[in-house]
């Protein structure tokens, strides 16, 4: 929660630095309603991805009641800033006491961080064309994430995990099942149809919140086509997934996402606003609902019992 609000109130500190008159401007123009159709495109990523996490869920065998299932889903975002988001998994403290194991709920959120950044990726190439200082990350992210994908989809490499962990006891021998457990979880999400389904909910999600974005540049004077600022922020996104260690890729998808607004013609002022509010907008406005969410969890007597399909 502290880390929380000293990370709110520097991006609200830098904004203002940067030119307050500027962004009372930017904020005025946007006005309520903006400002909300900003946040409910945020609000349209975020019950995306949960959609397709409860058909995961389901895929695996269980059901949850929607609301609490959100509830728990939404925690995961109190630990969105953390390296690779692995601080989403948090949502399996929820789930485990309710028949979901550990290892499947762990599996789905490293697929569901897959399909996002092959869907990121796609979004970026709107405009990755002509900004060839990118192709090198591109190429490199979309590479390791299809070599993840082969990785995680191979038929015969969990069975031969598990295999070498029976030949194996002492300190190998848990992390190898774990793994083994997780491989043969992910491949079961990786089949065509969940794939397809995924890619496109992925698509669909992260396309808001680049939507949410081009309103934001647009309050503040831009004048890029749609498309153009979608694929600003699918690279920014991809950049920040290049980050690989930095939490929710903070630092690197600022740089990008500032200097491709640069670029194509906006001030440093105004990208620097214009990539600010997008964060706020994006990034610390589901921590604050993840927080909220986690709130509410701990102070109910607990989700209700999980049934496991027959």
């Amino acid at each position: 929660m502290i880390a929380t609000g000293i990370g709110l109130l520097a991006y609200l500190g830098a904004a203002l630095f940067t030119d307050a008159p500027r962004l009372r401007q930017a904020l005025l123009s946007l006005g309520w309603i903006g400002g909300g159709a900003v946040l409910s495109l945020s609000l349209l990523n975020y019950w995306l991805r949960f959609a397709r996490w409860q058909y995961y869920m389901t895929g695996l065998g269980h059901r949850l009641p929607a609301a609490a299932h959100f509830l728990a889903y939404l925690s995961g975002f109190a630990l969105t800033v953390s390296p690779a988001k692995a601080g989403e998994a948090v949502r399996s403290l929820y789930l485990h006491e309710h028949g979901v194991p550990h290892a499947e709920t762990i599996a789905a959120v490293f697929v569901e961080r897959l399909l996002d950044l092959l869907s990121v990726v796609v979004l970026a190439s709107l405009i990755v064309l002509e900004q060839r200082a990118y192709w090198p990350v591109l190429i490199g992210v979309s590479g390791f994430a299809l070599l993840l994908l082969l990785i995680a989809g191979h038929p015969a490499l969990p069975d031969r995990l598990q295999a070498l962990a029976q030949r194996h006891s002492g300190l190998v021998h848990r992390p190898l099942r774990t793994f083994a457990a997780l491989l043969h979880t992910s491949r079961r999400l990786l089949q065509p149809k969940l794939l397809l389904l995924g890619l496109v909910i992925g698509l669909l999600s992260w396309a808001a919140e680049g939507v949410g974005f081009h309103l934001i540049c647009h309050s503040l004077g831009g004048n890029l086509e749609l498309t153009v600022d979608i694929g600003i922020y699918g690279i920014a996104v991809v950049a920040g997934c290049a980050a690989f260690f930095m939490p929710a890729g903070i630092g690197g998808m600022e740089v990008v996402m500032t200097s491709l607004l640069v670029g194509h013609g906006s001030s440093l002022a105004v990208a620097v606003i214009a990539t600010l509010l997008c964060r706020l907008a994006t990034l610390w406005f589901a921590v604050l609902i993840g927080l909220a969410a986690t709130a509410v969890l701990e102070s109910s007597p607990g989700l209700r019992p999980l049934r496991t399909l027959p």
